[in-house]
C-alpha cells in the first residue's frame, strides 16, 4: 500500500469535507487503529501514534 508523507503534487489542502473519528488502516497484512484528520482526492489523512500519513482510502474503514 502506498504510503505519502507530503501533499500529492499541484494539491496543498485537503479538498472533499473532512470525515474525522477513529479508524482502522490496513498496513502490511494488518489493521492498525488511527484517527482520520481529512480527506482529498482518493487518499485520508490519518494520525497514527502523532504520525501524519495520507493513505488510499481503499485501506482505510471506520474502527470496530
Amino acid at each position: 500500500m502506498p504510503l505519502a508523507s507530503s501533499p500529492a503534487k499541484g494539491s496543498s489542502a485537503p479538498t472533499d469535507a473532512a470525515t474525522t473519528g477513529d479508524v482502522q488502516i490496513h498496513v502490511g497484512g494488518r489493521w492498525v487503529a488511527g484517527h482520520e484528520l481529512g480527506r482529498r482526492a482518493n487518499e485520508v489523512l490519518v494520525s497514527h501514534h502523532g504520525h501524519l500519513v495520507w493513505v488510499d482510502r481503499e485501506a482505510v474503514r471506520p474502527a470496530e
